[in-house]
């Protein structure tokens, strides 16, 4: 059962990598705040650490995510930073986290200057499998896109907020 401090931990880490996973996507904080209903500024808020990310924020970006991971087959490179960074955070040491970050951050900085598709593909490989110690391939797609969600509403729905 998730407790309360494990889904703070997911939303720190989300809040921690939300300008690189915005940018792995292609959206400008604008364009991500339209998504979710609100403004820009919020959004810079969120990634500048300045306000703390709410439950709510998280479920709407991640919900924003999941739709992009599911309809932009193309970008390949989002959902398996999505896997390390989000569905798979807690199998990490503290030193290998920050590495990761550190490379998630080094892909969405190429990925904000235009490159895209196989050659971004190919940045995420050498970074984030070097890291892993394993071939990108083997993280899969999005077979956990869903988990976080419901695990989010079982949580609620049980009543434990331990």
């Amino acid at each position: 059962m998730e407790t309360k401090n494990q889904r703070t931990f997911q939303i720190t880490c989300l809040q921690k990598n939300l300008s690189a996973i915005r940018k792995i996507a292609g959206w400008t904080a604008e364009q991500l705040g339209e998504k979710i209903g609100v403004t820009k500024q919020t959004i810079s808020n969120l990634e500048n650490g300045k306000t703390p990310m709410t439950l709510t924020q998280y479920i709407a970006i991640r919900a924003v995510i999941d739709y992009e991971i599911q309809t932009n087959k193309e970008n390949t490179v989002l959902p398996q930073v999505v896997e390390v960074l989000l569905n798979r955070d807690e199998e990490y040491s503290d030193e290998e986290r920050e590495q990761i970050s550190e490379n998630v951050k080094t892909i969405a900085a190429t990925a904000a200057g235009g490159i895209t598709g196989a050659s971004l593909a190919a940045v995420s490989a050498g970074l984030l499998g070097g890291v892993l110690g394993l071939p990108i391939a083997a993280l899969g797609g999005i077979a956990a896109s869903t988990v976080w969600l419901s695990k989010v509403i079982k949580e609620k729905k049980n009543g434990k907020d331990e």
